[in-house]
């Protein structure tokens, strides 16, 4: 018994010492991995782990940058940007932001629908720690956050500027709008919007128009400040401030009164739907630009956080007349008998008519197994008369003498078919009467027979009808050159950019449009007088446009009617366009217009009453005439 508990006290001691080497083994290997790690943390990986930490206690915030006044060409404000306030929510990590719908939307009369959209999209937001949840935040909004700014921290308010267009949907198309840059853009490569030129999701951009087409001059530069949060993301202090740039104030060409006078007119389209565009011949900067029907602006930049702005867009959007539709640069129409000065000007000019025997005769023309219709029948008139009564079967016989290759040359020499090169986006080209046109048609509508070019084509296309498609700018910019005998310029809106600091931080001077792209015409001085005075005869000799015409204010212009080319349209839809195009006063040009009514007849009956309307307005403010007195004359 003795030996047996001596040889278990030997094994205890035995296995306590097994114990404790295996727990001294232990310790070294805690005490290695403990080391290993803080070398890991403290030497190895410090200037990662000191930014983290950094990371945890410094915010940057962002300071939105005003955009740029857009004014028109007398210093009268036409877009600006007014100071509000947005509620932002600061972003913590692992937070997770559907917890916070309830009480945004509860508290801040939040749009539930427009909020989860923005949260799901979080993940692609800047590096700015924070999301926009309300824009145009009310005092009652900013007052509620402030009071739960201790147990609501990650909530707050900041100043950001909110894009006003001063009179809603005035000059809507040709402003445009602006709205929040979209994932898509910032994606693209050849985006004016990605990532890689600066941009970032929440970035204020111009969707359309003007307010797109400069939009590195118009937006400017947002600030930004570095402050220190504590763990319940509460500022504490602020330690630096970059202030914003502001973007730089425009003057454009627009005239706000002719404009005025302009929208007026549109208001009272039948239909709803035509074109207004007037032009200064001198320079064909943009006076007037008018597009229905319109949108309101404001929509996109105040109401698209809303239910009721959402749906409001949503309606501009699904519209089937499309108000968001710059019909001025976008629409495509035949041009009828506004037509008929280029055939003048070119039949002319290429010695097929002559100033001393431009006679020809009129009437309808038997042309293969096709008969050309005319309502006029003046036997043989000379070119005057044959534009004073738009007489159809004499321009058939001007354009089959001239032939296609002549007509393609003037059509040429007019740009007719070509981008403007207007500084808006979204200009189409038109479509030329021309051989390669009809060719491209003819494949477009896989149909081969259509590609040749017939005399029939010839006699239509001198008349303004056949596969031609203008749009009214294209119009009233060749009736602008041939008010000026032939000097033709780029229209353009930009009329200055004032003096500041663009968005990349350079000093800049005051910036004028560039004018190097004037063109010149080859036109005879007689050539084109005695088409304009043609134009003239039109209102002054009892011709279609008789009902422009002013007293003291000598206008020139003619109408058309454009055969709607597509038959998917019935009834009151189905009818023509009326157009009428103009220039006065007649010696020296101040101002070219066109007026397209959609669907409604004649120029006569529809168009030429709002251009003369436009036209008394003008005459009785560049003139000083009282209102009765205008009145009288026209009695």
């Amino acid at each position: 018994m003795q030996n047996r508990r001596g040889v278990d006290s030997f094994e205890d001691i035995r296995q306590t010492a097994l114990r404790l080497e295996v727990l001294r083994v232990l310790a070294v290997v805690v005490c290695l991995v403990l080391g290993m790690r803080l070398l890991w943390l403290q030497v190895l990986n410090h200037e990662n782990y000191t930014e983290q930490a950094e990371q945890n206690r410094v915010r940057i915030l962002s300071i939105p940058a005003r955009r740029g006044t857009i004014y028109d060409r007398k210093g009268r404000v036409l877009v600006t940007s007014r100071n509000s306030y947005n509620i932002v929510l600061s972003r913590e990590k692992g937070q997770k932001l559907e917890d916070k719908i309830d009480l945004i939307v509860d508290n801040l009369k939040v749009d539930r629908e427009w909020l989860t959209r923005r949260f799901e999209t979080a993940k692609y937001e800047p590096k700015y720690e924070y999301i926009v949840v309300k824009e145009m935040a009310t005092p009652e909004d900013v007052a509620w956050v402030t009071a739960h700014e201790y147990d609501q921290p990650e909530l707050s308010a900041i100043e950001a500027p909110q894009r006003l267009y001063v009179h809603g949907q005035f000059a809507a198309h040709a402003l445009g709008y602006v709205g929040e840059v979209d994932k898509k853009e910032l994606k693209e490569a050849n985006s004016p919007f990605s990532e890689a030129k600066g941009f970032k999701l929440g970035d204020i951009i111009g969707k359309s128009g003007f307010e797109r087409y400069y939009n590195d001059i118009l937006m400017g530069r947002d600030g930004e400040r570095r402050v220190i949060v504590d763990s319940r993301g509460q500022i504490k202090s602020e330690l630096s401030r970059i202030e914003p740039i502001p973007g730089r104030d425009v003057y454009t060409t627009l005239d706000y009164d002719i404009q005025l006078a302009a929208e007026t007119q549109g208001d009272q389209m039948q239909q709803g739907r035509g074109v207004i565009v007037a032009l200064d011949p001198n320079t064909d900067e943009v006076l007037a630009m008018v597009s229905r029907p319109a949108f309101d602006p404001n929509a996109f930049s105040q109401r698209s956080k809303t239910p009721e702005g959402r749906e409001e867009i949503s309606d501009y959007w699904e519209n089937e007349d499309r108000p968001l539709y710059n019909r001025a640069i976008q629409g495509r129409y035949v041009p009828g008998s506004t037509w008929k000065m280029l055939m003048a000007v070119g039949g002319l000019s290429e010695g097929d008519i002559t100033l001393e025997n431009s006679r020809l005769q009129d009437g309808g023309l038997q042309i293969g197994n096709y008969y050309m219709k005319s309502l006029s029948h003046l036997g043989s008139p000379e070119i005057h008369l044959a534009i004073v009564k738009s007489a159809d079967g004499y321009f058939y016989r001007l354009g089959l003498k001239m032939g296609i290759e002549k007509i393609e040359k003037w059509e040429k020499n007019f740009q007719i078919g070509q981008r403007t090169g207007i500084d808006l986006p979204h200009e189409i080209a038109g479509i030329a009467a021309t051989r390669e046109w009809k060719e491209k048609l003819a494949v477009m509508y896989k149909n081969p027979s259509f590609a040749k070019w017939t005399s029939y084509d010839t006699a239509s296309a001198s008349i303004g009808q056949s596969i031609l498609g203008v749009t009214p700018l294209q119009l009233v910019r060749y009736i602008a050159a041939l008010s000026q005998n032939g000097q033709m310029y780029t229209p353009h809106l930009l009329l200055k950019v004032m003096p500041g600091i663009d968005r990349f931080g350079n000093q800049q001077g005051e910036l004028r449009y560039d004018e190097r792209n004037k063109i010149v015409i080859e036109i005879n001085p007689k050539v084109a007088e005695k088409v304009k005075k043609g134009m003239w005869g039109v209102v002054n000799e009892g011709g279609t446009g008789a009902g422009t015409k002013i007293e003291g204010f000598e206008i020139a212009g003619k109408t058309g009617t454009a055969q709607v080319a597509s038959t998917a349209r019935v009834g009151k839809e189905s009818k023509d366009h009326a157009w009428f195009v103009s220039f006065a006063p007649f010696e020296k040009p101040e101002i070219a217009m066109v007026v397209l009514t959609e669907n409604v007849g004649f120029g006569s009956t529809f168009s030429v009453p709002k251009a003369r309307a436009i036209y008394e307005d003008y005459y009785r403010r560049t003139r000083g005439v009282p209102t009765e007195m205008a009145k009288n004359n026209d009695q």
